[in-house]
């Protein structure tokens, strides 16, 4: 009888531990990879790859964020002789519009009053120069598309 009950015990005991193997989840440590910098109306823009996704960090309290980055990392913002683009548009009250270019798209980025604005991402398979930038209408497009309706 002796011999049933610690057969019992020491199989029950295998059985917890082996489906306690089962349930733990290895932890591997998030990748994070900065991209790119740069600085538009003195804020602190910094391109991440965080772990596969591209992510937009912002370094200020001054705006609010409306959106996310729909762009696949890396992501690099396009430029000019080395400096960000940036192109205003006051008619619809888009102080700064910059475009960031990921390896499925770009995707416009709009400042307006107090706001970061991700705006839509357009898919595409000829990838901008990002020293050499985009032309003017492709900004002119993301802010005034994004703001044809609104105030």
């Amino acid at each position: 009888m002796k011999k049933i009950i610690s057969m019992a015990v020491f199989s029950s005991l295998l059985i917890s531990c082996s489906k306690e193997k089962k349930n733990t989840v290895s932890a591997r440590p998030v990748q994070n990879t900065t991209t790119d910098t740069a600085t538009v109306a003195g804020v602190l823009l910094e391109l991440v790859d965080h772990d596969g996704k591209g992510q937009l960090k912002i370094h200020s309290d001054q705006y609010k964020t409306s959106g996310t980055i729909k762009i696949g990392p890396p992501c690099y913002f396009l430029r000019r002789d080395g400096k960000i683009l940036s192109f205003s548009y006051p008619d619809v009250k888009v102080d700064h519009t910059i475009i960031l270019q990921g390896k499925n798209g770009v995707q416009g980025i709009l400042f307006k009053k107090d706001s970061i604005i991700y705006e839509d991402y357009f898919p595409t398979s000829t990838p901008y120069n990002i020293k050499e930038g985009a032309d003017e209408i492709v900004y002119q497009d993301f802010a005034h598309r994004f703001y044809k309706n609104r105030d």
